[in-house]
């Protein structure tokens, strides 16, 4: 499971199932989760319930992150470390409301978690999968200094794959 994390402007701490409204503010927004955004409140929720208890056997820092403001209780999104189903390994990926795009918050919070997942040995490798339709995600790998590695097909969608070492951060 995930601990909780600080930087500069943010607070990031793992996910209750009392955070269903604000996941399913990001979760249910077909423009933020254009691949398959959640259709109802009730399935979101579900999916968060589940997501939060299967955390629980996760090994240590990796999960989900809510993303706030310091000092705000508002969820602005999620960073999150998992098991990598597209490469051997895992995977660092975020997933921010609309209104708080083009503040800097998904690189902030991305690069806090990445950081303490590098330095603490939670993975000898990082990856990043990115839809090359995602301007905004490409420019956040870039700013973590992630490095392409090759194109792909995921989920039936032309992606590219990122990766980073700790020498490399």
């Amino acid at each position: 499971m995930n601990r909780a994390l600080e930087t500069e402007r943010l607070s990031l701490r793992p996910f209750t199932p009392e955070d269903a409204e604000a996941w399913f503010a990001i979760w249910g927004d077909p423009e933020v989760i254009w691949w398959g955004a959640d259709a109802t409140f009730a399935k979101s929720a579900d999916t968060l319930r589940r997501l939060v208890a299967a955390e629980a056997d996760w090994p240590e820092g990796v999960g989900w992150l809510a993303v706030c403001r310091k000092g705000e209780d508002e969820i602005l999104g999620d960073v999150l470390l998992q098991a990598a189903p597209f490469a051997p390994g895992i995977e660092i990926g975020w997933h921010f409301r609309r209104e708080v795009w083009g503040q800097g918050y998904a690189t902030e919070a991305a690069r806090a978690v990445l950081e303490r997942a590098l330095a603490e040995g939670v993975a000898d490798r990082v990856y990043a999968i990115v839809a090359l339709e995602n301007p905004r995600s490409l420019r956040v790998v870039e700013k973590l200094g992630m490095k392409a590695e090759k194109d792909l097909e995921y989920s039936g969608l032309p992606h590219r794959l990122f990766a980073i070492e700790p020498s490399a951060g």
